[in-house]
Order: structure tokens, then C-alpha cells, then sequence
């Protein structure tokens, strides 16, 4: 009986070393004088390593430097922006949850209304990935709970702590798509490809049998004029 009882409590222990991982939060001195905005998570001038060397649609692994930019914290939730747009009625208990269908343009005017702004493809990257070139935004690699899923299920944007980045956003790779500002281009693209596609980034990756996380570098891409339930954005802004 007492072997039973130990057995217990050390698989109890186990289980919760699993659910209570925390992700390092990178310690962000804000400089006198800057006032960061509500909602929103303030990124230091610098470099990063952006993209892969294995995939040569990436900056393939490379430094780039980015100024200094604030970055909503969670993607747009769709009782904001059902107040900038209204549109078809929702049941309140919905309003958490990411705003979707939404175009590019649709987004970029959202964000312009709020005095803001699409983030570039190098700041959402860098928000997402910090400074130690990870893989995944909450630096650990997890099978997705629903891998044997059928069909996209969005997430409140405020849930899975768990999961957030080392600069503190939700949804880096597990929620909906977002919007960028920057068009899909890489070494060697056709000339009919260019200027035709928009950067997405941070959503899952789905077939008709599985569902998986995407990384922190994983460029996906999207007509500008599409609008589906898997798409949606959030806002940047100079700091």
C-alpha cells in the first residue's frame, strides 16, 4: 500500500512539473520618457536571428536589426473589433476570441483607426522568437492536444499562459494567422508570384489528419483580398 501511495504522489508530482512550465520572460528596461500603451508590449532596438538555414524562403538564419516598436500583446479580439466594424450580431461569450475573415485591408484599416499600424514581417518574428533563435515562441516542443483533429477551433486571445513568448504575446503559433505589412517574396520566386501574396504568420498548420504548431519562423502566405476563419491580426506601432 505505501509503494501504491508513492507511486501516486510521484506521478502527481510529474504531472504538475508539466502543466506549471513558465516561460523565461526577457527583462525589458523601458527608457525615461516612453509611455508604453495600453494592451500593448514594448520590443528594444537590436538584432535577432530571423528565419532558418534550412529553409531558403527565410532570412535563412541571418542577424537583422529592427528600431525599437510596441506590439499588441494579444490578437484582436472580435468584440474590439466588432466596435470599429460591426458587423453580423455574436454571443458575447465569443468577444474573446481572435477577430477573423477579416482581409488585409480590413486589417490595416482597423489598425490605422487605432493609430496604429500591421507589424513588419521582421517585428512579429522577433516578438515571437526573442533573442536565443527558437523554435517555438514558448521555447519547448509540445505534439498539438488535438492532432487528430477535424477542423480549426480558434482559442480566447488571452488564453494558454503556457504558450506566450519570451517578450509576453499570445498566440505566436497556436491561434489564428496574422496579417503583416510585407509582401511574400524569397530567392528565386517566380516573376507571376510577386507582389501577389501577403505574409501570415503564427497560425496552425493543418491537414485533413493532423494539426500542428507552426514555428517561429515559418512564413506562410495569403492573398491579400482572402478573407477565412483562420485569419486574423494584430496591431504594431513605433515607438
Amino acid at each position: 500500500m505505501k509503494g501504491s501511495a508513492f507511486i501516486l504522489v510521484f506521478l502527481s508530482l510529474i504531472l504538475l512539473s508539466c502543466d506549471s512550465h513558465k516561460v523565461e520572460q526577457i527583462q525589458v528596461e523601458i527608457p525615461p520618457g516612453v509611455t508604453v500603451p495600453e494592451g500593448m508590449v514594448y520590443i528594444p532596438e537590436g538584432g535577432f536571428i530571423m528565419g532558418h538555414p534550412d529553409d531558403p524562403r527565410t532570412e535563412g538564419g541571418r542577424t537583422v536589426l529592427t528600431d525599437a516598436y510596441f506590439i499588441d500583446k494579444y490578437e484582436v479580439s472580435r468584440g474590439e473589433y466588432q466596435a470599429f466594424k460591426p458587423r453580423e450580431s455574436f454571443d458575447p461569450k465569443w468577444a474573446r476570441f481572435p477577430a477573423a475573415r477579416v482581409t488585409y485591408q480590413d486589417a490595416k484599416d482597423y489598425c490605422q483607426k487605432m493609430g496604429k499600424r500591421l507589424p513588419a514581417e521582421a517585428e512579429w518574428e522577433k516578438a515571437a522568437r526573442g533573442g536565443d533563435s527558437r523554435k517555438w515562441a514558448w521555447s519547448q516542443y509540445y505534439d498539438h492536444p488535438n492532432t487528430g483533429f477535424s477542423g480549426f477551433q480558434p482559442e480566447p486571445v488571452d488564453k494558454r499562459e503556457e504558450w506566450i513568448s519570451p517578450y509576453g504575446l499570445y498566440g505566436m503559433g497556436h491561434n489564428v494567422w496574422e496579417w503583416t505589412q510585407d509582401w511574400y517574396v524569397y530567392k528565386g520566386q517566380p516573376g507571376a508570384e510577386r507582389n501577389k501574396f501577403k505574409v501570415i504568420r503564427g497560425g496552425l498548420i493543418q491537414t485533413h489528419l493532423s494539426i500542428k504548431f507552426s514555428a517561429t519562423y515559418f512564413r506562410n502566405w495569403m492573398e491579400p483580398t482572402a478573407s477565412f476563419n483562420f485569419t486574423g491580426f494584430r496591431c504594431a506601432r513605433d515607438a
